[in-house]
């Protein structure tokens, strides 16, 4: 989810599609997946409503309606980025058709939406205007960059490890204690993993950060338990998170 989130945000900072698409835009209220979208949308399955709209979008030039569609139905869904985006691709077919001024006031609702989901709320979202808002998504992009550049780093890491060689049923020597840099013993915490939840997450939520040197060290520490940085044990597991 992150991912697709950070995704819309690059599109909703990109900007626009190419004008030239407008020129040749069908009928999609006429298309038998956007009549299926509003069945959908009436017996209140609202995400089978939006994939029916998506696929007028993906199919279709100039789909404005099934783009108002999805933004309604992304906004009902809490997900605040991709209504933005829908709602402007909406505007930008159709800016001077009678329901825009209603769409600018949904992109403000979903920005809204938006600033309210952000960790630690550091401004109501009244508080803010677009070009506010502009700017912290592209603050958003150029951090969401450094992660996947660290992330990157990370993963060459892993590759150069080279894992133990499997036992041959003789009993283990006993394995030294582990101790911290400055040669104390190592101390540990207990964390159950919950639904949701991966490396990164965890590491943000005890340590407040997502490093490579903490994701590391989580691994580390449960390689009885774990595979890769990717295989999480499942709900309910206990693992041991280093202090």
């Amino acid at each position: 989810m992150v991912r697709a989130a950070f995704v819309f945000m690059v599109l909703l900072l990109v900007g626009c599609e190419d004008g030239s698409r407008a020129d040749s835009r069908t009928l999609d209220v006429e298309d038998e997946d956007f009549r299926q979208g509003q069945n959908f949308y009436k017996s209140g399955e609202v995400r089978k409503a939006l994939e029916c709209y998506l696929k007028v979008i993906d199919k279709r030039k100039g789909a404005a309606e099934s783009n108002l569609e999805a933004g309604r139905m992304y906004l009902e869904l809490e997900d605040p980025l991709p209504a933005i985006y829908h709602f402007n691709q909406y505007i930008r077919m159709k800016p001077t058709s009678e329901q825009s001024n209603l769409v600018r006031q949904l992109i403000k609702t979903a920005e809204k939406q938006f600033m309210q989901k952000l960790p630690g709320r550091p401004m109501e979202p009244d508080a803010l205007g677009g070009s506010d808002l502009n700017a912290k998504l592209r603050n958003l992009q150029s951090e969401n960059e450094k992660l996947k550049r660290e992330l990157a780093d990370y993963n060459r890491t892993q590759k150069g490890l080279v894992l133990p060689p499997k036992t041959t049923g003789e009993k283990p020597a006993d394995k030294p204690a582990a101790t911290t840099e400055d040669g104390k013993p190592q101390r540990f915490r207990q964390y159950k993993v919950a639904k949701g939840d991966n490396l990164s997450s965890i590491a943000r939520k005890i340590y407040g950060e997502a490093s490579p040197t903490r994701i590391s060290a989580i691994y580390n520490a449960n390689r009885d338990k774990m595979t890769s940085v990717n295989s999480l044990p499942k709900i309910g597991t206990v693992i041991l998170l280093p202090e």
